[in-house]
């Protein structure tokens, strides 16, 4: 779900005619942007690349595409390297609200690989609202986001788990002054509940996801056409499988240091 500002920047900050403005690009702005190339690298040797293709169906009324593709670099447990898939699209509309000015919706599709017969896949879809909210502040962007999460994970025919929950997300970014330079931060929780569905037996799951990503951005180009960001994402997963009656509980706590180049076209 959760990555940099740029994709809620290119919808919600984006006019109708931002496709064909040439002036430089400022994510932390988040109006005047185009569309734009994306990849990141984390501290584990994970991959991931991104292109977001944004639009406007009418004045005030815009559209953003995204097509997300992760691979890690290092064997699972498995002894193959992970893979997943992301698909998002978001709208939004002018509401001419001093409170909320721009609200729209998102559809988020996401797809974990199976790397193995014994691996475990998964399918996640995420409907959601979100919005740009007023602050008093000219530098300081927020952006809620609610979303209810419904989808399957399966590792084979007899293990399958109906999975169902909701998503809370706020963006945000700091701009740094008249150069480009922006920090961003972004708390996200989520909780999910697992259920074997009607033609399987097995655990029940309960889970709750806490993550805050921080990050600072800048214009690495004369052009202003080429960004870097240097983030850091601290996870923490509290969750509980109830298995034939008894309850296993599981904590884990991650960070996460990812570097990433943007290309705005």
């Amino acid at each position: 779900m959760n990555r940099s500002i740029l994709p809620i920047a290119l919808i919600i900050g984006l006019s109708g005619g931002a496709l064909a403005n040439s002036s430089q690009p400022d994510p932390s702005e988040l109006t005047a942007v185009n569309s734009f190339a994306y990849g990141t690298v984390d501290n584990e040797g994970k991959l991931n690349s991104m292109v977001g293709v944004a639009g406007a169906y009418s004045e005030g009324n815009n559209f953003m595409g995204l097509v997300e593709h992760a691979v890690a670099t290092k064997n699972n447990e498995f002894g193959q390297k992970a893979q997943n898939s992301r698909l998002r699209y978001f709208q939004v509309l002018d509401t001419n609200s001093r409170l909320l000015p721009q609200a729209g919706f998102s559809v988020d599709y996401m797809k974990g690989w199976k790397s193995s017969d014994d691996d475990i896949s998964t399918d996640i879809v995420a409907v959601g609202a979100i919005a740009k909210m007023t602050t008093p502040w000219e530098g300081i962007s927020l952006y809620p986001n609610v979303a209810y999460v419904k989808g399957e994970a399966y590792q084979n025919s007899v293990n399958r788990l109906d999975l169902s929950g909701y998503q809370l997300n706020l963006f945000g970014s700091i701009s740094l002054g008249d150069l480009g330079k922006y920090l961003i931060i972004q708390p996200q929780f989520m909780h999910l509940d697992g259920e074997p569905n009607n033609s399987s037996s097995g655990e029940k799951l309960s889970a709750n996801i806490f993550k805050v990503k921080t990050g600072f951005g800048m214009p690495i180009s004369e052009s202003g056409r080429w960004w870097a960001e240097l983030s850091h994402t601290y996870t923490r997963s509290d969750s509980q499988i109830n298995i034939t009656g008894t309850s296993i509980n599981a904590m884990d706590n991650d960070n996460k240091f990812e570097f990433g180049i943007s290309y705005y076209f």
